[in-house]
């Protein structure tokens, strides 16, 4: 850069001349030369530079407008690319989900033929070892179960598998078939049973057919007081038809109506207790007989039922004379002893196997509510129609009696833990001659029969109640424990014993559980004294059962199950009072002062069993 000499303002005064200078002023114009080429020059450089920066410049915009260029095409190329990706994206995602469906499909098929070689199995299997055996339309379907029952009883009673809670002995008797002072151990397998199931359809229709028997008929002193009794002993036969309205129709021999359901009011849905004493226990009432039951299901929830049941009397063989003909069995006899006309000396008699002779059939109705997680239950009634004839006299024209029986009761059977993990159950039945649908079952009725008043004979009935509660538990698919207690009782039903027909007065008592019941001879195994009578007349109050039992299925398959099983059961028994004309000096058996009876009596008794169910 170049710096020219400052110019002297106008003002200043000039600077003498001197002749020293003369030499370097005749010089001054070549140095005015160089400056201007000089600023020449530097002009043209300036110029250069502008004219280079001016080229630069649009150079630098031609730059910034190729840069726009590129930058549009690259934006171009990356929409296309974009557009593309998004292109290969979605035929991929077609492809992933066509080849996704073509998985399913192959699956599926997989699947299908795996259900197909599944059944070609299952029919292999069931051809192998069918389950059922199919005949024209029918499907029949063999059960039941071989049985080896072994038991031990602390007082013998003489009845087998089954305990007659109304005869447990009383304390310290020794009469008849009562062995107080003998214990008791037997085995045997008439508990084993065979069964059949007919299934088939007709339309909508349902038909359904169930046969079982057992090895526990009583021979020529069966009866079908509670349940038949003839060799081979029938435990079901009845056939169904269950319609799409879900009306059921059902004849035959079930368990009655009156016995408890699991589900609903259905033949097929009955509960009864897994007991290996085959009396079930006291406080349960069922029955097993002729029957025609007509079930409707309300809704979901809620199912009806009526039933007409074949009707058999049980009334005291203390009141048989010759006086009536009442058409009923004794209970717990060995035979029938019905429509007694005449006494007879010697056995047999033409009168010892009849049957009851009803009047009309037994009505139950039951109403069942069911709920999967409340569990089921129930309300149930029965009416009992009774009948008797008072025999002609020579003076006095025969006529019939009737008398009219009714119960009424509930239960239920509700899950404590599901699954029937823990079940609680109760059941109860309320009435007047009821006993024959009692487990222990005493008297239905007893018939008036005062000396000296022949215009009586009427039926009284005899009051009934009967009740239980329990546990059934299932702790896993191997064991099954239950434990239950139950009760039966029985009401004092009199009547005066005899009308003096100068007076009019009648005096004494008569009936079932009478207060002078001579009942001094229950406590002796021979009489001691000619003062005390040997006779044990003493009815039946109360009788009752705490049962325990526990099962194990050591085996269960294709071809069945094998179950062990333990029972343990306290069982009571005790009467109703009478003094039997006791005096305060009679024995020193009896505290001093007693007036009256009611004796007493237990028994222990613990079984076994082993059972092999049929698949």
């Amino acid at each position: 850069m170049c710096l020219a000499a400052p110019v002297p303002s106008d003002g200043e005064p000039a600077a003498k001349k001197s002749t020293k200078h003369h030499a370097a002023k005749a010089a001054q114009p070549v140095m005015k030369d160089d400056t201007a080429d000089k600023l020449r020059q530097l002009k043209e450089t300036v110029d250069q530079q502008q004219a280079a920066m001016q080229q630069m410049q649009q150079q630098l915009q031609q730059t910034q407008q190729q840069l726009q260029k590129t930058q549009q095409q690259l934006s171009q190329t990356q929409a296309a690319a974009d557009a593309k990706v998004a292109a290969i994206e979605a035929n991929t995602n077609m492809q992933v989900q066509k080849v996704q469906a073509d998985v399913s499909d192959v699956k599926a098929a997989v699947a299908a033929d795996t259900m197909l070689v599944q059944k070609d199995a299952k029919k292999i299997e069931y051809l192998e070892h069918p389950g059922s055996i199919a005949y024209k339309g029918v499907t029949f379907t063999p059960g039941g179960q071989f049985e080896l029952l072994g038991f031990y009883r602390t007082h013998a009673t003489m009845n087998g598998d089954a305990t007659a809670g109304n005869s447990i002995p009383l304390a310290g008797q020794v009469n008849g078939s009562y062995n107080t002072r003998l214990s008791e151990f037997a085995m045997q397998v008439r508990n084993s049973r065979l069964a059949l199931r007919m299934d088939g359809k007709a339309g909508s229709t349902k038909l359904t057919g169930q046969f079982e028997w057992d090895f526990e008929a009583a021979g020529t002193g069966s009866n079908p007081n509670q349940t038949s009794g003839w060799a081979p002993r029938v435990r079901q036969a009845y056939a169904k038809a269950e319609f799409k309205n879900g009306l059921t129709i059902m004849g035959g021999q079930p368990w009655t109506l009156i016995t408890m359901n699991r589900k609903g009011t259905d033949a097929s849905t009955f509960w009864t207790i897994n007991s290996v004493d085959q009396q079930t226990m006291p406080g349960i009432a069922w029955g097993r007989w002729a029957e025609l039951r007509l079930s409707q299901q309300v809704g979901k929830s809620v199912s009806v039922a009526l039933a007409l049941d074949m009707p058999s009397y049980l009334s005291s063989a203390t009141n048989a004379n010759t006086t009536y003909v009442s058409g009923v069995a004794v209970a717990g006899a060995t035979t029938l002893n019905n429509s007694v006309i005449a006494t007879c000396a010697t056995l047999p008699c033409n009168d010892q196997n009849t049957y009851s002779t009803g009047l009309a059939p037994d009505l139950v109705f039951k109403a069942a509510y069911d709920n999967d997680k409340l569990g089921h239950y129930e309300v149930r009634g029965v009416t009992r129609f009774f009948r008797d004839r008072v025999v002609s006299t020579a003076t006095v024209p025969g006529w019939n009696n009737t008398g009219l029986g009714w119960g009424v009761g509930g239960g239920a059977i509700i899950p404590v833990v599901p699954n029937k993990k823990l079940d609680f159950l109760f059941q109860g039945l309320y009435g007047k001659g009821i006993s024959r649908y009692q487990s222990a079952g005493q008297y239905d009725f007893v018939i008036q029969n005062t000396t000296n008043d022949t215009w009586d004979h009427n039926m009284i009935m005899v009051k009934g109640a009967s009740a239980m509660v329990g546990f059934e538990s299932h702790p896993n698919n191997n064991w099954e424990i239950n434990f239950d207690v139950g009760g039966e009782y029985y009401g004092r039903t009199t009547y005066p014993a005899s009308l003096n027909t100068t007076t009019g007065v009648f005096s004494g008592l008569a009936g079932y559980g009478i207060p002078t019941a001579t009942n001094t001879g229950c406590y002796f195994e021979t009489v001691p004294s000619s003062s005390v009578s040997s006779t044990c007349t003493g009815n039946n109050r109360l009788v009752g059962d705490a049962k325990f039992n526990v099962y194990y299925d050591l085996f269960k398959g294709p071809y069945g199950k094998l179950t062990y099983g333990a029972e343990i059961n306290y069982y009571m028994r005790g009467t109703w009072s009478g003094n039997g004309g006791l005096t305060t000096a009679a024995l020193p058996y009896f505290p001093a002062g007693t007036t009256s009876l009611a004796p007493r009596g237990n028994d222990k008794v613990v079984m076994g069993v082993m059972r092999y169910y049929i698949p």
